[in-house]
């Protein structure tokens, strides 16, 4: 699977970063297909056929490490550019509105 890395700067505290990702995972999953996993307090995994990411919660960034399966690879740079404008979105310094 090729791989592909994206890096969206934030300013929020970790803790916020973690809530607003979280609240996000339900959309992942029901729009996706995808499955969301934490495996640590600042590590995210998802997960569909053809499509795995890692997500990293760093003090000035969130940093996606993605495999696309070889179907994808050609959709690589909207999905890059998908992922970082929801991203970007999500972590606007703007507070949360549940």
């Amino acid at each position: 699977m090729p791989k592909f890395q994206v890096d969206i700067p934030h300013s929020l505290p970790l803790d916020d970063v973690k809530t607003r990702l979280s609240g996000a995972t339900a959309k992942i999953e029901n729009t996706y297909g995808a499955t969301c996993t934490w495996t640590g307090d600042r590590q995210l995994t998802v997960s569909r056929k053809g499509f795995d990411a890692l997500v990293n919660i760093e003090p000035a960034r969130v940093h996606v490490d993605m495999n696309l399966g070889f179907l994808l690879v050609p959709l690589a740079a909207a999905i890059k550019a998908g992922l970082t404008k929801e991203l970007a979105s999500l972590l606007d310094s703007a507070p949360a509105v549940p």
